[in-house]
């Protein structure tokens, strides 16, 4: 799945999008593991939605995908990501497909704020870098 067109960010949406959020603002998260069940976490940056959203053999991403877009929009102030994001998820079929989705639209957006943060052209709109964003 190629991510669609996301404009880069300014630079003062780029320093923000790197920011942890205020710990009243965090995204509740976890992890589902069978046989375990859900393991409780939280998300306050766009670097660990990152990770939480990474593919991983034994467990799901416990995210609130129909919440994210709201959470993206009102509390790390990126609205172009928010709409990507909620559109994304109202075309995926599952949860699975939603959280890949999701995944690579953060993976793009994370690399154009490195590329700003480093005073680099931004990667293509419709494409994220080949390396994984270091923030």
């Amino acid at each position: 799945m190629t991510p669609p067109a996301l404009a880069p960010p300014d630079p003062a949406l780029a320093a923000r999008l790197l920011q942890r959020v205020a710990f009243r603002d965090r995204l509740p998260a976890g992890r589902f593991r069978p046989p375990v069940g859900l393991i409780p976490g939280d998300v306050r940056s766009l670097s660990s939605l990152f990770l939480h959203l990474a593919p991983q053999p034994n467990s799901l991403p416990g995210v609130n995908l129909s919440r994210l877009s709201g959470w993206v929009r009102d509390v790390l102030g990126d609205p172009s990501l928010a709409i990507a994001i909620r559109d994304a998820v109202d075309a995926s079929r599952c949860h699975v497909e939603g959280c890949m989705r999701v995944y690579e639209l953060v993976a793009l957006r994370l690399a154009q704020v490195n590329g700003v943060q480093a005073g680099q052209a931004p990667p293509p709109a419709g494409r994220a870098s080949s390396g994984e964003p270091t923030s």
